[in-house]
């Protein structure tokens, strides 16, 4: 017969034991019904204990962001360079940027699920992307067009009813043709050079994206010859912003304060700024992209924000 000083020691194990399994079942629970994130530093908390921004950009988004001699270039790159610069000053540490390649497929999941702490390339701001990430002020106005081949006859969506359109996946510029009137038959591709190649080859009659990148790959691929861009004015017209992880206001605010100033650069002709802009956009430029356009969407969005802090 058990004696009541074993009585007890058993009880207490079985105590103890139970406890153990309480913690257990109860961190499980928090796991589940609170992601890790819940409990994460920010993202300028990271920058800050880290001293990089990861930036997500692209590979094959000329003259925005692309690959040249194993180095990324382009607009959105010396955009992301200008943010950095700014992160420090508010930092008051160095700061380094790593850039990381992202595709239309997972340029999304990367920023919702914070593997880069930015991405800047060429994304159009839409209400169903904003419902997973959220949006800087945008840097870009740009629209959907239409390559075809410089013997075709096809002058817009209305020439092409009917007819074979390519399109990749997944982009604004396949909502553009899903909404024309009258309609298309869409195909889709991988990327721009497949899109170019099948319309080179005669396997569809139209490549359907922005038509600033359209011709950005065209220059990179020597071809601005062999095709046309139609029509002169866009589908569908549509604005570029860089994407952060939702729910981070210190670090979205920091950003837009570093586009709105290039902005401010641009319209007030400040030479840095303006250098910077025409070595992408200008006469003399990667493509020469009517600025004008450009100029009075900046005055617009300059107009209906605060003057951006210094």
């Amino acid at each position: 017969m058990p004696t009541l000083l074993t009585s007890l020691n058993t009880l207490m194990s079985q105590t103890v034991a139970w406890q153990k399994i309480s913690v257990s079942l109860t961190a499980t629970v928090l796991a589940v019904t609170f992601p890790l994130g819940a409990w994460a530093e920010t993202v300028l908390e990271k920058i800050n204990r880290t001293g990089v921004i990861t930036a997500g950009t692209r590979q094959d988004a000329a003259p925005f962001a692309f690959e040249q001699n194993g180095k990324f270039v382009g607009f959105s790159v010396e955009l992301l360079e200008l943010i950095r610069t700014r992160t420090e000053q508010e930092l008051k540490k160095p700061i380094r940027l790593e850039l990381v390649p992202v595709t239309t497929a997972n340029r999304i999941p990367m920023v919702e699920q914070r593997q880069v702490d930015i991405e800047c390339g060429a994304t159009s701001r839409t209400w169903n992307r904003a419902k997973f990430v959220d949006f800087s002020v945008p840097f870009f106005l740009a629209g959907t067009q239409l390559l075809v081949g410089n013997n075709s006859s096809a002058q817009g969506p209305a020439s092409l009813a009917g007819k074979k359109v390519g399109v990749i996946r997944g982009t604004t510029n396949e909502g553009a043709l899903q909404n024309l009137q009258p309609p298309v038959t869409i195909v889709y591709v991988s990327n721009r050079l497949e899109g170019a190649e099948a319309v080179k080859a005669g396997k569809i009659d139209a490549f359907a994206s922005d038509g600033v990148l359209l011709e950005g790959s065209l220059k990179q691929q020597n071809a601005l010859s062999n095709f046309r861009i139609v029509p002169k004015t866009p589908i569908q017209s549509e604005a570029y912003a860089c994407m952060v992880p939702q729910n981070q206001s210190d670090w979205r605010n920091l950003v837009d304060i570093s586009l709105l100033q290039f902005m401010e650069g641009v319209v007030a002709e400040q030479p840095t700024a303006v250098s910077l802009y025409n070595r992408w956009f200008g006469p003399t430029g990667f493509i020469d992209y009517p600025k004008e356009l450009n100029i009075q969407f900046y005055k617009g969005i300059l107009t209906s924000q605060d003057r951006a802090p210094r």
